[in-house]
């Protein structure tokens, strides 16, 4: 049985947004423990609903939506499932994105927390394309290479990029990196810096209403926060992935 599989950032994305996430596990422990094709019987799917950690009633209705979308095709003459492989079911959903994460689904938990993961991977891949273009851009335009300061594992992400990225609303792009981050697969900062006069001397909080109420007429983002002694500029978190990405190979 095999419990490792290189699963494609387009794959978690499509099960995230679909809200299919148990479909993808059944597809996966599918996959894993056959060899393309499997019969898959009522004491498969006890087995099989015990280690994803879902009733056998998800399990057959997930079950019937594979087959439905063609996901798992059935042969009736030799009574047996065909799990499709990743190539063809990415040509049928139209994916482009050849990325992916090695990932292992060795035990219960593994599976348990697979939608914490996929929301990890995603926040991972755009988080790294995010970094690559910004670099390029400044490059082109001579810049130098923002956040440097911050270090080299963390780079900021505003969640209204990735709800752009994701098509998503922005509320639903932070709950995808917080639960990422909740399962410990990312970890954020807060990312924000002192505000400053034109002579440089941080401004006091005693000025925050004034500074706040200015900047919302103007049509600005509310980006201030009351600090302690002085006003905070607050700008996207900073964001460190502990997942690797690697194109796929086909």
């Amino acid at each position: 049985m095999r419990t490792a599989t290189n699963i494609s950032v387009s794959l978690c994305e499509y099960a995230l947004i679909n809200r299919k996430v148990n479909q993808l596990k059944l597809y996966l422990y599918l996959k894993l423990n056959c060899d393309g094709y499997t019969a898959f019987g009522e004491s498969d799917m006890v087995v099989c609903s015990k280690q994803l950690g879902i009733n056998i009633k998800t399990v057959k209705t997930s079950l019937e939506w594979l087959v439905k979308n063609k996901w798992i095709t059935i042969n009736s003459k030799k009574k047996v499932m065909h799990v499709i492989g990743y190539n063809n079911l990415e040509r049928k959903l139209q994916v482009k994105i050849k990325t992916g994460v090695l990932i292992d689904l060795m035990t219960d938990d593994d599976y348990k927390n697979l939608k914490a993961l996929c929301c990890a991977i995603v926040v991972t891949y755009y988080l790294r394309r995010k970094r690559y273009f910004d670099r390029r851009s400044e490059r082109k335009f001579g810049g130098s290479i923002t956040n440097r300061n911050k270090g080299a594992c963390f780079y900021p992400m505003a969640n209204s990029y990735l709800a752009k990225c994701l098509n998503v609303s922005v509320s639903t792009a932070y709950r995808i990196k917080q639960e990422a981050e909740a399962a410990g697969y990312i970890t954020t900062k807060g990312n924000y810096q002192y505000m400053e006069s034109i002579n440089g001397e941080k401004i006091s909080s005693v000025y925050f209403d004034i500074v706040r109420s200015q900047s919302i007429k103007e049509g600005h983002i509310d980006v201030y926060r009351k600090g302690v002694k002085y006003i905070k500029l607050v700008d996207a978190d900073l964001i460190k992935s502990h997942i690797t990405c690697k194109r796929r190979g086909y």
